[in-house]
């Protein structure tokens, strides 16, 4: 599609190219050429341009923005514009807007050749050298409006109209359009931070420039064989990564060299949605080509996502094995803590052996309401992920008493006095004591740590006949070396007792009781007042 524009110009006493610079400090554009943009030039692929980007959904669609200037060749020197009506249009609109489709430059001196050459060489260029940032940063999906300042530029040749030139901007680098979705439903949900391209070439640097445009021939100063594109989105975490490529939630644009590379890798940085741990992929391909001025789309599917295990250690930090130094592990990263939210591990080793599996409630009482709620529907019961809240908090109890203290509820307050190998460091309103999880917590544990492939959809109530039906897939293997790595024991082939209440008579439960080839694990409930199931404590740090 082609825009036209009608921009109002001015255009100083006629005659030959003149150094008068003789300026009315009231009318900047007094004793000054106006250069005014009229149309988009046609661009291959159909990607058109400004200089600040707004993805469409099929093209990079370009603004001017704040701070924008020309180059204009004189056929003697580079000389720059010394004013555009860009700040007036934006000035117009009430601080409503901060890019506008067109708009007219102004140089100093009277011009009356028929044609000249422009050069826009982006925010930080200069006459004769444009800079591709290797560090690039995109807000919000769609507004590209980064590329100004990262290494966007362009030529145009300017005409003679009457008292003015009328130009099209050409441009001249290259533009990397992605909107990457994820096929695994784990990943569905957590937060795209950065993409890094890395070539057999260089991708940032600062180019020569001329009135051709970049020039790739020459080895840049200060070259980067990658560029690395960070992304913000509203909350500042970064896009979110969705289940079908969807420009609106993480479409992300690259500005670099037009070229032709051999070998074009791709890494995608993911912050998983449970734990908020980074995870990484890269991809490799070959023989991918960038025009100038075009816009390369890219929809890729995101899996295979590494996500290092991160583990609790005893003063209240975090990090991999390999980054533990003289620090002591004491449980395993559920969710990493952010600047505004607690963070979560579960122990190294159960708060139960064999010979002391425990009574989720009072031994003995067949009926026996604990906590403040129960509920038999299986989402509800997955939606609670506050085992602290049953464990510590009087208002979670029924009799208005904190289970973690009563040393006739089995499961609470052995988990609670759990003793791990270093006690915790670290303390706070909530932080530093040991509690039982919830069966929300389990889920999410086993989700990150546990390769799950199927999730059940039901509990298997104690009693019942619905286990074929609730069984879920997980690789028992990898869970339990993530314990047994650091010193931890390996979760018993048994059932491990939740905080959530079921009804009278029955409390939640996860259940590892299976066949050692199985890989399997299902949730449901069991008897309250009865001695056969396990602890394992978490914490929040």
């Amino acid at each position: 599609m082609t825009f036209l524009f009608l921009l109002a110009a001015l255009l100083s006493t006629a005659g030959c190219a003149s150094d008068d610079t003789a300026q009315d400090k009231d009318n900047p554009t007094a004793g000054a050429t106006a250069f005014t943009m009229v149309d988009e030039a046609p661009a291959p692929q159909s990607a058109k341009s400004r200089t600040a980007g707004e993805y469409t959904g099929s093209k990079v669609k370009f603004y001017w923005t704040e701070n924008d200037h020309l180059w204009l060749n004189t056929g003697s020197d580079v000389i720059e514009s010394h004013h555009s009506n860009i700040g007036d249009q934006l000035a117009a609109g009430g601080g409503t807007i901060t890019k506008v489709p067109t708009a007219t430059f102004y140089f100093h001196g009277t011009y009356t050749d028929p044609s000249y050459i422009l050069r826009y060489t982006g925010k930080n260029g200069t006459k004769d050298k444009v800079t591709i940032a290797p560090i690039q940063t995109q807000k919000l999906p769609l507004e590209a409006t980064q590329i100004g300042e990262c290494g966007d530029c362009g030529i145009a040749t300017a005409t003679k109209n009457g008292d003015h030139y009328d130009f099209t901007l050409r441009h001249k680098a290259a533009y990397f359009t992605l909107t990457p979705f994820s096929s695994d439903s784990k990943l569905v949900g957590g937060k795209l931070t950065k993409i890094k391209i890395t070539a057999d070439k260089p991708l940032a640097g600062t180019f020569n420039f001329g009135d051709a445009g970049l020039d790739i021939a020459t080895a840049p100063a200060g070259p980067s064989q990658s560029i690395t594109l960070n992304l913000q989105g509203t909350d500042g975490k970064g896009f979110t990564l969705p289940a079908t490529a969807t420009p609106a939630d993480n479409s992300a644009t690259f500005v670099l060299p037009p070229n032709t590379y051999n070998t074009f890798d791709i890494e995608y940085t993911v912050t998983h949605p449970i734990s908020h741990v980074p995870g990484t992929v890269t991809v490799n391909y070959t023989a991918k080509d960038f025009h100038a001025g075009a816009n390369k789309k890219f929809a890729p599917d995101v899996k295979d996502v590494v996500f290092p295990v991160r583990y609790l250690f005893s003063d209240g930090t975090t990090g991999t094995l390999a980054e533990a130094g003289g620090r002591t592990p004491i449980g395993v990263v559920v969710i990493e803590k952010t600047a505004g939210t607690e963070g979560t591990a579960i122990a190294l080793t159960d708060a139960t052996t064999p010979a002391t599996h425990q009574a989720w409630g009072k031994l003995g009482v067949s009926t026996q309401l604990l906590n403040t709620t129960q509920s038999t529907d299986f989402n509800t019961q997955l939606a609670d992920i506050d085992g602290y809240h049953w464990t510590y908090d009087a208002s979670g109890s029924q009799d208005g008493t904190v289970k973690a203290n009563n040393s006739t509820l089995g499961s609470f307050y052995t988990a609670a006095n759990y003793n791990s190998t270093t006690p915790p460091a670290f303390s706070g309103e909530r932080l530093g004591k040991w509690y039982l999880p919830s069966l929300g917590e389990w889920a999410k544990a086993l989700k990150l740590l546990a390769k799950v492939t199927y999730f059940p959809t039901t509990m298997e109530e104690y009693g019942g006949s619905s286990l074929p039906t609730t069984k879920g897939k997980f690789d028992w293997t990898t869970l339990n070396t993530i314990f047994t790595a650091v010193g931890g024991t390996a979760l018993e082939n048994y059932w491990y007792w939740a905080s959530g209440e079921y009804n009278g008579q029955q409390a939640t439960v996860v259940c590892f009781d299976r066949s050692p080839a199985d890989n399997i694990f299902t949730f449901g409930t069991d008897e309250k007042n009865y001695i056969g199931c396990c602890v394992r404590a978490f914490i929040h740090f």
